[in-house]
C-alpha cells in the first residue's frame, strides 16, 4: 500500500495587496461581526485610505506624482469637499458596511471622464487603473453594485449634488454665472428605428396586449407589455393632435420601447431618428451651471435652467447669449421677467432675419408712430383687422392693403392674390427692440463670445466622454444619464483650471528669471545666489 505525500500549506497571516493589513482565516469571523447589529448608532462605510496603496516599494501617490498625473488628485480633492450626508442617510444602521458613497461616486465620475459608461467596464476600471484607485481608495465593486448605487441616489445626483459640486468647480475656476451662453443639441435615444409605429399600428398592438393581459391576469410580463403599449398609444395620439393643430398632415410615429423619444433631425447630417434634446447654460470658463432635457423643445427649459443657475450662484444672471433658435416669445418673456440682458439674433448673423426664399416678418420695418409696416420695397402696409385671443390663438393685429400689384419684389414676398399680410402680436414690441439691440456693434461683439462659451461643451461630451447616444430608456433616466455626464464634464473643467494655474506659475517664474538674468551675469561669483540658475522655467531659482 502506497501513501501519498502530504503538503502542508502555510496559513500564517498574509498582507492584503491594497490595505497593507494582515489577512487570515479569521476573515469569516470578522465578516460575521460586521453583519451584527451596530451598537454605536452611526452608519459605517467601507472607505479605504488611498495613501496605504503601494506598488512594490513605491507609494501610489508618489508614483502618480512622478508620472505627472494631475486628474486623480483634483477629482479626489473636490469630492472630499462635498457633503455626503444626503447619500449616507439612505443606508441602514445595521448590517455589513457598504462602500462609501464618496468612493462610489468617484468611480462613476472618474470613469465617465475617461469615456467609460458601461457598468462592467467601470468594474474593470476600478481594478486596473491607478488613478481610479487613488480616487476610490482601491475599492472594486461589481457592476451590479454600481448600478444599484446609481438607481438609489439618482435624485441627489442631478439635484443637490450637482449644485454643490458646480459651486466647488466655480471656485476652482475662479468664475461666476453673471454671463451665460445657452445651447442645445440632439442625441439619439436607446431604441431602434425599425420598430417605429403609426397610430393605427399602435392601436392594434394595444388591443393585442389588452387581450393577453385579460387572458393571463396573473402574468407580470403581460401586464408589462400592456403598460408599454398604452404608453406608446397615448404618446402617438397626443403628437397627432399637436400636428393637426399646427396644420401638419403627416402622421406621427412612436417607438414602443421608448415612447417619450421623438423622431427628429440629427446633427452633423445624420438623418432622422428617435432622440432627445438636452440643453445647457455655460459661463465664460465653459462650466455648466444648468442643464435640462426635453424630448423636442429647447426653449421650454430656459426658465427652469435660469432658476437652477441662480440656485447655484445665489445671484441673478445679468446677460444671456442664445442662438437664433431661441428667438421666440417664451424666451424673450422669460428674460424680461428675470431682468436679464438678452442677446439673441433672429437669423444666423446678429440683427439679420432668418434666410428664406420669401421675405420674413423681420424684413419689414414697423413704424410705431404711424402704426404701419414698411416692406423691403418701401411701401406701407396699414391695419386691416383684429383677432381676439382665445385658447388656441393669440391676440393679433393684421396689416395689409399694400400696393403689391406690379411690385418688382412680389415674387420674393408673397403669392397671395390680395397682397402681403403681416400679423402683429403683443410680444412684437419686445422682438423689435431686440432686433435693434442686435444691430449695435457692442452687442455683436458680446454675442460673438457665445460660440466659444457653450458649443465646445457638446463637442467634449461627444468626442471625449462618448455621449453620442443615450444608454438608458425613459425621459427621467435620460435626465439622470445626462446629469452624470455633466458632473464629469465640470470636474474636467476643474482639472484644466488646475493645469492652467501650474503653467501660469511656471511661465511667471520663467519671465521673472529672464528679467533678472542680466543682473545675475554681472555678479562676481555664483556664491552669492542660493543655487545655480538655469534657463528653463522648472529650474528657475527658488528665491525668484
Amino acid at each position: 500500500m502506497t501513501t501519498r505525500t502530504q503538503i502542508k500549506i502555510n496559513t500564517a497571516p498574509q498582507l492584503d495587496i491594497f490595505s497593507g493589513t494582515a489577512s487570515s482565516s479569521d476573515h469569516k469571523k470578522q465578516d460575521e461581526s460586521k453583519r451584527s447589529a451596530n451598537k454605536t448608532g452611526k452608519r459605517r462605510f467601507v472607505a479605504p485610505d488611498p495613501n496605504a496603496i503601494t506598488l512594490g516599494n513605491t507609494n501610489l501617490k508618489e508614483h502618480l506624482e512622478l508620472t505627472g498625473q494631475k486628474t486623480p488628485f483634483t477629482v479626489a480633492s473636490l469630492l472630499d469637499e462635498q457633503d455626503w450626508s444626503d447619500f449616507e442617510q439612505r443606508y441602514a444602521l445595521e448590517g455589513r458596511p457598504p462602500y462609501s458613497p464618496r468612493n462610489m461616486m468617484g468611480l462613476i465620475l472618474y470613469g465617465i471622464m475617461q469615456g467609460i459608461t458601461s457598468l462592467r467596464t467601470l468594474e474593470r476600471l476600478a481594478r486596473v487603473d491607478l488613478g481610479c484607485m487613488w480616487v476610490t481608495g482601491g475599492i472594486f465593486p461589481d457592476h451590479a453594485i454600481i448600478g444599484r448605487f446609481i438607481n438609489m441616489h439618482s435624485e441627489s445626483m442631478t439635484g443637490a449634488f450637482f449644485e454643490s459640486l458646480t459651486r466647488a468647480v466655480l471656485k476652482k475656476t475662479d468664475s461666476d454665472g453673471s454671463c451665460l451662453a445657452g445651447d442645445g443639441t440632439v442625441i439619439e435615444a436607446a431604441c431602434s428605428n425599425y420598430n417605429l409605429m403609426k397610430q393605427e399600428a399602435a392601436q392594434q398592438v394595444h388591443e393585442a396586449a389588452q387581450t393577453q393581459a385579460d387572458n393571463h391576469p396573473d402574468c407580470p410580463e403581460s401586464q408589462k407589455n400592456l403598460e408599454m403599449a398604452s404608453s406608446a398609444l397615448e404618446a402617438v395620439v397626443e403628437r397627432n393632435a399637436k400636428r393637426k393643430k399646427n396644420g401638419k398632415s403627416e402622421s406621427a410615429v412612436v417607438s414602443p420601447t421608448e415612447p417619450e423619444a421623438v423622431v427628429q433631425k440629427m446633427k452633423r447630417g445624420r438623418g432622422y431618428t428617435t432622440s432627445y434634446k438636452p440643453s445647457v447654460l455655460a459661463n465664460n470658463k465653459r462650466v455648466v451651471l444648468a442643464q435640462a432635457v426635453d424630448p423636442t423643445n429647447e426653449t421650454t427649459v430656459v426658465n427652469p435652467m435660469l432658476d437652477q443657475s441662480m440656485q447655484i450662484t445665489g445671484k441673478p444672471v445679468d446677460e444671456m447669449l442664445l442662438d437664433a433658435g431661441y428667438f421666440n416669445d417664451e424666451v424673450i418673456a422669460t428674460s424680461l421677467e428675470h431682468d436679464i440682458s438678452l442677446l439673441c439674433p433672429e437669423g444666423k448673423e446678429p440683427g439679420k432675419p432668418k434666410e428664406s426664399k420669401k421675405f420674413q416678418k423681420g424684413h419689414f420695418y414697423y413704424d410705431e408712430t404711424n402704426d404701419v409696416y414698411r416692406c423691403p420695397a418701401g411701401k406701407e402696409l396699414t391695419p386691416i383687422g383684429k383677432i381676439k385671443g382665445s385658447a388656441r390663438t393669440k391676440e393679433q393685429k393684421i396689416y395689409g392693403n399694400g400696393p403689391c400689384e406690379g411690385c418688382l419684389l412680389k415674387d420674393k414676398c408673397t403669392s397671395n392674390k390680395k397682397g402681403r399680410r403681416i400679423k402683429r402680436y403683443a410680444m412684437d414690441d419686445a422682438k423689435d427692440a431686440l432686433r435693434q439691440v442686435m444691430q449695435h456693434p457692442k452687442a455683436k461683439k458680446s454675442f460673438s463670445k457665445r460660440k466659444a462659451m457653450v458649443e465646445p461643451v457638446f463637442a467634449y461630451l461627444r468626442d471625449v466622454q462618448g455621449l453620442n447616444r443615450f444608454r438608458r430608456k425613459g425621459l427621467e433616466k435620460v435626465k439622470l444619464e445626462f446629469g452624470l455626464h455633466l458632473l464629469a464634464y465640470n470636474l474636467s473643467r476643474a482639472v484644466k483650471a488646475n493645469i492652467y494655474a501650474i503653467l501660469w506659475y511656471n511661465w511667471l517664474l520663467w519671465a521673472l528669471f529672464e528679467k533678472c538674468h542680466p543682473f545675475i551675469e554681472k555678479m562676481d561669483s555664483w556664491e552669492r545666489v542660493p543655487m545655480k540658475c538655469h534657463s528653463t522655467p522648472s529650474k528657475a531659482p527658488h528665491w525668484v
